[in-house]
């Protein structure tokens, strides 16, 4: 690699950190006409590195499950409206940062696959 092409990887890492610094987490809540929602920053990690993603995503986790909780989970109707709402939350979030890393890691924690956007530069 070129030490043009590394001051590019860093300074696109930097922009993309940058701008892309928060996003909200939207659970689907399919009775409520405005859905609760929280903001996750993450401005502060590399979240091209696998132990940034690792930081997120268990941020995010955290985000769906208080964003959630407005689910009763002592009936098993609800709960389970409940945990998809969680599921729903985390991957939309994933989707939203569209970092590899962080896909990768989703991917391998649920064994679903996300698609990143090609972002052109």
């Amino acid at each position: 690699m070129t030490i043009v092409s590394r001051l590019r990887a860093v300074i696109a890492t930097a922009l993309y950190g940058t701008v892309a610094s928060s996003f909200a987490v939207l659970p689907a809540v399919a009775d409520s006409s405005n859905p609760p929602q929280t903001t996750v920053r993450y401005g502060d990690l590399n979240v091209a590195s696998a132990e940034g993603a690792a930081v997120l995503y268990t941020r995010i986790r955290h985000a769906a499950e208080n964003v959630c909780l407005q689910f009763d989970r002592d009936r098993l109707d609800v709960y389970g409206r409940g945990k998809a709402c969680i599921k729903k939350a985390i991957s939309d979030a994933v989707i939203k940062v569209n970092a590899p890393a962080l896909s990768a890691l989703y991917s391998a924690k649920t064994g679903k696959e996300v698609s990143t956007r090609l972002v052109s530069r």
